[in-house]
């Protein structure tokens, strides 16, 4: 009986969201280069409902701190009481003020029961609220930000590519940089001979008190647009309504419209108003629900709104919403999906196509990591339909964190697992764009097979903890910062083996040769000697393209300025979706590196092949079949001699991809204590 009610519990786990944005978006009332989301998981047995939602303290009030604690607190700590959807609707109704508090978690942990609740009856969601299915599409609305005008251009000449009509211009409230917006917008409409544009502006509380200011801005701004959203003060609805009146325009509501006691504030006063909804805001569906009900009693037009950075997840939720408010729907925003996050913890990625259309009643197709995949309508027959996922945060067991201070004074960062003195230690070498936490999944296998083995990973001159990121010095000091921890380790250990993962290998082997007392061994983890032919012409083309650009706008890149885009993601190296989050939200990987760097790279990866065959370490190299980065045949060609015959070289392959320490690191370790068993 025990067992059977333990499965019949509802456990809440939640976390918070940081996707960095593809790029920077700004308005009157935020500049924002992450997304805030707070990202609950609902489980009962083998099921599973998620939910998300984005708290904004210049919104609602709300912070992405505080709500995690209130959900972590009420819901997390104990089985969920909440066990169907009448309890749901009970508790909403009976928890109003709580929810006003907190609109966004509460919306997180609601829609993941939502979620979970309709996927218990093997039902959509649309049928768990006694909604339409067949109203799974939507067209979306193009944004235009506060953008300098050749980003506000190259924006809208996408949008018009992509066939869209109806645009939301935010406003920055500099007369001149607005008016130039709606008339750059009127010029491209005319070259793209787009018809029945449409435009509305949002002001995002601009003005605040200042009415007068308002109506004068707004008067004498010349454009075809037909509503203001938030020109004032949120919640101020006497001057909301005078704005109205006075501009003969309506008004946005948007974070002045959170709950229904919001909407009394507006009703029966003069002028027009028009409601904007965001599912995160107004504190989740239901309560969505009851505010879109009441709106179309009231006879008012209504927009679906979005946060900046939320996910498919709140997308999809999105079209519920827009299926609430049917015939009184004009416009809808969100389903920026690709266009503005890499990754997210769900699948499919939602994202609008041609005209703005977002059409999940047909087969939906979309680009991944493992090519184009198709999903079916049915797949939005059962809850939201949405395969999500927490994220992980890796344990790197808690390595400590040393410095080793450069005859120039740089300090080299490196994290160390085990003793600072000893019979073994093997000292690893990052690649290009990581630094030495990545190894900390390999770092924790060899502890966990080997007492008295001591791991060490160093971070590369201008990479991870290191100062002046992206920036290697010159190539001597980036080689001699590895021989002189080699040797310093000497002095401390019995036997220290030099070990290099992907760029870290050509590193390794270039240093081994400058030490005048050799590493006791050479360990090669999928090393990056020579690229396969399509990173190479990544490579390639990425540099041509960037010296293209500087020379023909006559750009001077400082010397030390990491400007050269490292033209990697992180399905290069793992398909492993909780690794891709991690290396996504990475923030100490290298991103750019100075022009200076890039001619050292190309330097020492050519070094390392004359290197690596002059080696006389006893050496274990490992390839990964399914390398998308290093030529493995290339490789064994020039080397595969060093491994035959009576030599004690050893020559490994894993089957996974270029992150061997990502996908199998206890594989990993087991072939490297087996190498060091023999020497």
């Amino acid at each position: 009986m025990k067992k059977q009610k333990q499965c019949d519990c509802i456990r809440i786990q939640a976390t918070t969201l940081e996707i960095p944005l593809k790029t920077t978006v700004r308005h009157a009332s935020a500049s924002r280069k992450n997304g805030e989301s707070i990202w609950v998981q609902a489980c009962k047995g083998n099921l599973t409902g998620y939910g998300e939602g984005c708290p904004r303290a210049y919104v609602a009030g709300d912070d992405l701190t505080s709500s995690l604690s209130w959900v972590n607190k009420i819901f997390c700590s104990e089985p969920c009481p909440i066990t169907n959807l009448n309890k749901l609707i009970r508790w909403v109704e009976e928890n109003k003020c709580l929810i006003d508090t907190y609109p966004s978690a509460w919306c997180a942990v609601e829609t993941a029961l939502l979620d979970l609740f309709a996927r218990e009856q093997s039902i959509s969601i649309e049928a768990l609220l006694d909604l339409p299915e067949a109203r799974r599409s939507s067209r979306y609305s193009a944004v235009l930000g506060n953008e300098k005008p050749w980003k506000f251009k190259g924006q809208a000449d996408l949008y018009f590519v992509k066939g869209m009509t109806d645009f939301k211009v935010k406003l920055c409230g500099e007369f001149a940089k607005d008016q130039e917006k709606l008339i750059n917008l009127e010029i491209l409409a005319n070259d793209h001979r787009a018809k029945n544009v449409r435009i509305r502006l949002d002001a995002n509380n601009l003005w605040q008190e200042d009415l007068t200011e308002a109506v004068a801005f707004i008067r004498n701004l010349k454009g075809n647009f037909f509503a203001v959203e938030e020109p004032l003060k949120a919640g101020h609805a006497e001057a909301l309504s005078n704005f109205s009146v006075e501009t003969g325009l309506p008004v946005i509501l948007d974070e002045s419209l959170c709950t229904t006691q919001d909407l009394e504030k507006f009703r029966d006063r003069p002028g027009r108003f028009i409601a904007n909804i965001k599912i995160s805001r107004v504190g989740g569906l239901l309560r969505a629900q009851s505010l879109i009900n009441t709106l179309k009693s009231m006879g008012w037009d209504i927009i679906i709104g979005c946060h900046v950075g939320e996910t498919s997840l709140l997308t999809r939720c999105g079209l519920v919403a827009a299926a609430m408010a049917g015939e009184s729907l004009i416009a809808h925003e969100g389903a920026f999906g690709s266009y503005l996050l890499d990754l997210e913890p769900t699948f499919p990625m939602l994202t609008f196509s041609r005209e703005g259309s977002l059409n999940l009643q047909s087969p939906y197709f979309l680009k991944t990591i493992r090519g184009l995949e198709c999903v079916t309508p049915e797949t939005w027959g059962t809850g939201l339909g949405m395969k999500c996922r927490m994220p992980v945060q890796p344990d790197d067991g808690a390595p400590k964190i040393a410095t080793l201070t450069m005859p120039d004074d740089y300090p080299i960062h490196y994290r160390v697992w085990g003793e600072d003195k000893g019979e073994d230690v093997i000292l690893i070498l990052h690649g290009g764009m990581s630094h030495s936490g990545w190894q900390a999944p390999l770092a924790e296998s060899l502890r966990n097979r080997r007492d008295n083995i001591t791991v060490m990973a160093a971070d590369r001159r201008g990479c991870g903890l290191n100062p002046n990121r992206g920036d290697l010095g010159t190539m001597h000091q980036v080689i001699d910062d590895v021989v002189r921890h080699v040797e310093y380790l000497q002095t401390c250990f019995e036997r220290v083996h030099l070990a290099g993962w992907c760029q870290g290998a050509q590193y390794a082997s270039v240093a081994a040769t400058r030490l005048d007392k050799k590493a006791d061994s050479l360990v090669l983890l999928t090393p990056g000697f020579f690229w396969n032919e399509r990173f190479r012409s990544v490579i390639s083309i990425s540099e041509h393209v960037m010296m293209e650009m500087i020379s023909e706008f006559d750009l001077k890149p400082e010397r030390n300025r990491a400007c050269i885009i490292i033209p990697m993601e992180p399905a290069d190296f793992t398909l492993d979706e909780a690794w891709l989050d991690y290396i996504d939200t990475d923030d100490l990987k290298t991103t750019k590196i100075t022009l200076k760097s890039a001619n050292i790279m190309d330097e020492i990866q050519e070094l390392s092949v004359f290197a690596i065959k002059a080696n006389t370490c006893p050496t274990l190299a490992i390839l990964a079949d399914q390398d998308r980065i290093v030529d493995n045949k290339k490789t064994i060609e020039v080397l595969g001699h060093q491994f035959s015959g009576s030599s004690s070289n050893t020559l490994e392959f894993i089957d996974t991809a270029h992150a061997v320490q990502f996908e199998k690191p206890e594989e990993v370790a087991e072939y490297i204590d087996r190498f060091l068993n023999t020497i």
